[in-house]
């Protein structure tokens, strides 16, 4: 665990958690705006290990589960596309303020974002994703984590039906965060984090499956580590 200035402070903590996570993403047949309508849902399991100053807990479950109502998308010209849609986390995964690790945040979270992507099949392709996120207040604590920004980004080149390429993400919260009404610690404990990595990813007919690593650089206010992911993405 990193202070707002970025350094490790004097805390035995350590945390593992690996996600499974089903991701259902439908594209309709209507049209809004001139973009075509989609809608998604994202339903992660979790199963979380952490440690701080001795103490252990370990926790297995649902996560907060996501819906996306509306997603449009456009084709703006060949090879380039954007989308846009307002990401919902509901507070269903576990949560107790008596607990040392939580799976849930207990707390709605309303995230807009945009995608805009360039896709050459056969060269190069680029996406950038930005979003802000909106968060309501843990009615058990009272406290409010303020707003913040986060923009993904990955460019890869394309040979033969495998991706080879960078990805990563810059988070910067620019709301501070209070408790009772009160700004928390002298900088409102805002968090900052830039990651990057390598990510290859093969297409083996409807499959696609990515696997990724991202290195945290640094980290505010926050957990710094490792990111490690495996995505199958499946065409119906």
């Amino acid at each position: 665990m990193n202070d707002g200035g970025g350094n490790k402070l004097p805390l035995a903590f350590s945390v593992e958690s690996v996600s499974q996570t089903f991701r259902g993403f439908v594209v309709t047949p209507y049209q809004l705006f001139g973009a075509q309508v989609a809608t998604e849902v994202i339903v992660p399991i979790v199963d979380l290990h952490a440690e701080v100053a001795g103490q252990k807990t370990s926790k297995l479950g649902f996560g907060d589960i996501g819906i996306t109502p509306i997603l449009l998308g456009w084709h703006l010209a060949p090879n380039l596309s954007l989308v846009w849609g307002t990401d919902i986390f509901m507070p269903v995964g576990q949560y107790s303020a008596n607990s040392l690790a939580n799976i849930g945040r207990n707390v709605w979270s309303f995230q807009p974002t945009l995608g805009l992507a360039y896709i050459d099949p056969e060269g190069w392709q680029a996406q950038i994703s930005p979003r802000l996120a909106f968060n309501t207040t843990n009615d058990a604590t009272h406290y409010h984590s303020g707003s913040d920004f986060d923009l993904d980004f990955a460019v890869a080149r394309n040979v033969d039906g495998w991706r080879f390429g960078v990805s990563g993400y810059f988070y910067v919260q620019y709301e501070d965060d209070t408790q009772n009404g009160l700004k928390v610690d002298s900088d409102g404990y805002r968090g900052k984090a830039f990651a990057a990595g390598p990510a290859i990813s093969h297409n083996i007919g409807p499959l696609d499956a990515t696997f990724t690593w991202q290195h945290e650089f640094m980290a505010e206010h926050r957990a710094q580590g490792e990111n490690f992911w495996m995505q199958i993405g499946l065409r119906l």
